[in-house]
């Protein structure tokens, strides 16, 4: 009876930390421009200041950091014109959500003739990096987020 007690209870304390980080990460995005929000990815961050993004700052360049971003999912990405060829595994779908936390965090900075392409990337990003996607509309919407990914590179200023 001892040992089914202390199985019970790693298990029961094994489902509470997953409870927690689970509820940690499916808080709502940060969206609000003042930082009113009430999501921060970060323990003890103020919403104004929350990371999406591992090692990045809230004070870091924007352009810097989606350009870098975008240039991160291309190595991935078979060339512009092959889209038809192009596999979604979960390498492709993860930098995609990847491109998607660095706009969650950089895009209110970037200059504000870029929220076309931002909205648009956020847009087609969601169904490219999630496997439940139909393999028929990804061509088209990896289209999308190319037009819209070379508008930000280059309309960001070069360092």
């Amino acid at each position: 009876m001892g040992v089914m007690t202390r199985n019970t209870l790693g298990s029961a304390s094994a489902l509470m930390a997953l409870t927690i980080v689970l509820s940690a990460c499916q808080s709502p995005p940060h969206d609000t421009p003042g930082g009113s929000g009430s999501s921060t990815a970060t323990a003890g961050a103020s919403a104004d200041r929350a990371v999406y993004v591992t090692g990045a700052r809230p004070d870091d360049d924007a352009c810097t950091r989606v350009v870098s971003a975008i240039g991160y999912l291309e190595l991935s990405l078979l060339p512009s014109g092959q889209e038809d060829a192009q596999r979604y595994d979960g390498d492709v779908r993860g930098r995609f959500g990847y491109v998607r936390g660095t706009l969650a965090m950089y895009g209110p900075h970037l200059p504000a003739s870029l929220a076309g392409p931002v909205a648009t990337i956020e847009e087609v990003g969601t169904p490219l990096s999630t496997a439940a996607t139909a393999p028929s509309t990804r061509p088209a919407l990896l289209r999308e987020y190319r037009k819209a990914s070379r508008t930000i590179t280059s309309a960001c200023p070069r360092p």
